[in-house]
């Protein structure tokens, strides 16, 4: 009686069964060296009857090449950003012949550092990061990368040589607040998202992320050109929890003289100012107004919009993949900092005081 079969067939089975060596067998399955046609067919009739697959894994690493790709987004996958990016990613991938492997670190330095570890173990061509370090971090130097290519996207650190993938967000937090002014509005409240904060604060971090630093800058210079005077903004510094961000716009409202306009920097504080204002039975776009960074569809959704300055989330993704695939097939592409124009699309979250000045009383 045969012997039961323990597990998948292996290359060795294959050649036993078919009466040629494992080297014939490899190559017959392989197409490769020199190897009689009829031996090549009859050893693949007996792997197909087998049902014998070989290890694309173990071929990829023979070759030096596993066609796959890392990527590691820091934050979760709800956050409308992210979710575009990943999608981005791995849509831009297969078109070039690539899978994607992901790993979420939620801004987490220390998750980031053993996600990488992690992805260069599993024989990854190259890395796609959105980092979470303000500075350069130990574990994206070439040495500890095993000198695989790596792209960053969203963000960049200065002073480290690596392509980045990035947006305008100086110019985009500008323009943001130029339309507000230019609808008359002179008492901002500006609630950033910001890591390493616990809960709010007034005071600016030390270090920041090089996203939030454009916009805390774009958003500054604006108003200061202006004419905004700082005791007519509030600026929040806030932990990226519901909580705190929530905690934080009841702190902006409940000021003696309120803002007339929330500018907030993603898309968990602008909930945070929706979530804020239903409870408090305040209209968006008439009560109080409000602008953020990065669209979606539940924000054009919603009645009244929701203005934003809308970032081209699929076309960052599709050149971070391109070039680094371009390092991986053809390496030492140089460095580069690529960042791409934003969009202010205006909606009906801001109202117009300059028309209608009866809605917001000094």
């Amino acid at each position: 009686m045969p012997k039961a079969s323990t597990g998948k067939p292996t290359i060795v089975d294959v050649a036993e069964k078919a009466g040629v060596s494992r080297a014939t067998a490899s190559r017959a399955l392989s197409n490769y060296g020199r190897i009689n046609a009829a031996t090549q067919l009859h050893v693949r009739r007996v792997a197909e009857e087998l049902g014998y697959r070989p290890n694309e894994v173990a071929k990829a690493m023979r070759r030096g090449k596993t066609k796959t790709i890392g990527l590691v987004i820091v934050a979760d996958f709800t956050n409308a950003f992210f979710d575009r990016a990943t999608k981005g990613v791995v849509d831009a991938a297969r078109e070039l012949g690539y899978q994607v492997l992901i790993t979420n670190t939620n801004e987490d330095l220390a998750a980031e550092r053993s996600a990488i570890i992690t992805l260069i173990e599993k024989q990854v061509d190259g890395l796609i990061v959105v980092p979470a370090a303000t500075a350069i971090p130990d574990h994206l130097t070439p040495d500890q990368l095993d000198n695989k290519p790596i792209v960053f996207i969203d963000r960049r650190i200065d002073g480290l040589q690596v392509t980045s993938i990035t947006t305008e967000d100086f110019q985009g937090a500008e323009e943001a607040v130029r339309h507000v002014l230019s609808l008359g509005h002179k008492r901002l409240g500006f609630l950033i998202a910001a890591s390493g904060v616990a809960g709010f604060t007034q005071e600016r971090p030390p270090l920041l992320l090089s996203t939030v630093e454009d916009r805390i800058n774009g958003f500054a210079k604006a108003a200061s050109d202006g004419g905004i005077k700082p005791k007519m903004q509030t600026w929040l510094y806030c932990e990226d929890l519901p909580s705190a961000s929530e905690a934080a716009v009841m702190r902006l409202l409940d000021q003696p003289k309120p803002p007339s306009v929330i500018l907030t920097s993603n898309n968990d504080m602008a909930l945070a100012v929706l979530k804020v204002a239903g409870n408090r039975q305040l209209t968006i776009g008439k009560d109080i107004s409000l602008v953020t960074i990065d669209d979606s569809q539940w924000l054009e959704a919603m009645s009244p919009g929701i203005t934003v300055v809308a970032r081209p989330v699929e076309e960052l993704s599709r050149i971070a993949v391109e070039k680094l695939v371009a390092n991986i097939e053809e390496p030492g592409q140089p460095e580069e900092q690529i960042a791409l124009p934003v969009e202010l699309v205006a909606r009906g979250s801001v109202a117009n005081l300059i028309l209608r000045p009866e809605l917001w009383m000094e």
